[in-house]
């Protein structure tokens, strides 16, 4: 596995960065046990970099993989808080949660454009004023918005961007791929450390995924990726992508995802609503999902006061 430096940060992560949401509660639902299990053994491979947040309500996967484990690992986490009070109480549970004084690296998650960065200054005052006291070690945000990059390069306490980008652009929002290249090349230009996420478009790239993972490895300025995974095919297929390894042939159909409702849906519209890329609309009996709009992000599941959507 190659490490490389988070930006100009201090911070050292592996290529591959496991992405946690798949595990948790918004998708897969894994048990504790197998979920935990299944990132220690990611971090048995040589992973020392994994991505959560609190909308991901999966603290616990990790504290459970981490029980034990004596080596460092660096774990990036992410809110929604704007306030000041309310990134409190964010950093606290994260800290609480995960069983860590310092927290590596803390985002605002799914940022625009530099106006809603500014819009959650307080909560990112608050973050840097943690790090000044050892809370935090590094700043950054989260984004699947073009503008959601240039914005941060207007502000230099913003260490760490973790951006949408694949192969094919799937899910960027306000721009294309190349744009959005452009953008995370100017943000490592300046030094921001940069960790890609959704690099299959959320499953929809599955068929392609070694000219997709080539596609981001071949680039100098992203410094690790993030992979969500949810067994242990699905591990060891990526780490062998990961460090240059033959990659067995796989039946597409095993890793194949769908977006699936439950009967129970109210028709409340919260999900349409919280969809970044427009794929849920809402008919007289149902809630549609476009299959080529939805990147499997996991924000329709969040908002579902009922629970009642799945990815499977």
């Amino acid at each position: 596995m190659e490490y490389r430096f988070l930006g100009n940060t201090s911070i050292k992560v592996s290529r591959m960065c496991f992405g946690s949401l798949t595990i948790g509660p918004l998708q897969r639902n894994l048990p504790l046990a197998e979920g935990s299990s299944l990132i220690r053994t990611a971090l048995e491979a040589g992973v020392n970099f994994i991505d959560t947040a609190q909308l991901y309500r999966n603290y616990s996967y990790i504290r459970e993989a981490l029980r034990g484990w004596s080596h460092e690992v660096v774990i990036a986490t992410k809110s929604y808080a704007y306030t000041a009070e309310m990134m409190r109480d964010a950093l606290e549970e994260a800290r609480r949660e995960l069983d860590l004084d310092q927290i590596p690296i803390f985002m605002l998650h799914e940022q625009e454009s530099e106006h809603t960065i500014r819009g959650h200054w307080p909560a990112l005052e608050y973050l840097l004023n943690a790090k000044v006291k050892g809370k935090v070690k590094a700043v950054g945000i989260s984004t699947h918005y073009v503008q959601g990059v240039l914005g941060a390069l207007k502000y230099p306490e913003i260490e760490v961007i973790s951006p949408l980008i694949n192969l094919s652009g799937i899910g960027i929002q306000g721009g294309s791929r190349d744009q959005m290249l452009n953008a995370i090349q100017q943000a490592a230009a300046q030094g921001k450390g940069i960790f890609a996420m959704k690099p299959l478009g959320g499953g929809h790239l599955i068929a392609e995924q070694k000219a997709a993972f080539d596609f981001l490895l071949e680039l100098p300025y992203i410094d690790s990726i993030a992979v969500g995974m949810k067994n242990e095919q699905e591990l060891n297929r990526n780490l062998a992508y990961f460090n240059g390894e033959p990659v067995a042939e796989f039946e597409l159909e095993q890793t194949e995802r769908k977006l699936h409702i439950d009967d129970w849906c109210l028709l409340c519209e919260k999900c349409v609503k919280a969809c970044p890329n427009h794929a849920l609309t809402k008919t007289p009996t149902e809630i549609a999902v476009d299959p080529e709009k939805c990147v499997f992000c996991g924000y329709c599941g969040a908002a579902c006061p009922e629970f009642a959507i799945k990815v499977i």
